[in-house]
Order: structure tokens, then C-alpha cells, then sequence
């Protein structure tokens, strides 16, 4: 038993997965409240299927509602990614260079998005 414990311990030591099915964050620490819907971590990169955190204001330290993090369907990670390439893209090709136009509104909605 306690070989085929050691080749499991071997085989998974360098994953990294939780899950969590709920979360609920009401005024936890840094005055944050939010909720977690179905959160996977894998790698340290949190992915949820719906996820909402913010800090409402409170006269000292957070001026105006704040939203800190959002998840909707997997996709936050995928979509930070995304914007990164296309900056990084812009930021070495030049402003006006070789950027097509659905790159450009790519760009636009991400910074929307991510504002």
C-alpha cells in the first residue's frame, strides 16, 4: 500500500488544481464583497464560471464603487491574454502599422472591458 501511495504522491506532485463550488465574500478584509460561482484554480490562475467582486465606497479609502475582479464562463483569463498580445503587438509593430481593422476593434472593446 504503501508503494502505490508514494507512485500517486510522485505522479500528481506537480499539479496545482482546487475547486470550489461557492463563495461568498460579505466586508472579508480589504472591505471586499463579491461571490464565486464554480472556481477553479489551476496553476494559481483563478478561472469561474460567474464571479463578482467589489468594494463600495466608504469615505476614506475607496472613493467611488470599485469592481476588483469578474469572471463570466472561463473567459476573464482568456480575454486578459488576449488584450496583452494585441498591445504587445501594436507596442513593437508601431501605432499605424499592419494592424488589420478587426484587430483594432478587438483592441477597443478589451480596453473597455478591462478599464
Amino acid at each position: 500500500m504503501k508503494k502505490l501511495l508514494e507512485k500517486i504522491s510522485w505522479v500528481t506532485r506537480k499539479w496545482n488544481i482546487k475547486f470550489e463550488l461557492f463563495t461568498l465574500r460579505l466586508n472579508e478584509g480589504d472591505d471586499d464583497w463579491g461571490f464565486r460561482l464554480i472556481t477553479l484554480t489551476i496553476n494559481y490562475v483563478e478561472y469561474s464560471l460567474l464571479a463578482l467582486e467589489f468594494r463600495l465606497p466608504n469615505k476614506t479609502n475607496v472613493i467611488e464603487f470599485t469592481i476588483d475582479d469578474w469572471d463570466f464562463l472561463f473567459l476573464r483569463h482568456f480575454l486578459w491574454k488576449r488584450l496583452d498580445t494585441l498591445s504587445e503587438s501594436i507596442m513593437w509593430k508601431g501605432a499605424g502599422e499592419l494592424i488589420t481593422r478587426w484587430e483594432k476593434i478587438q483592441l477597443n472593446i478589451l480596453n473597455k472591458i478591462f478599464k
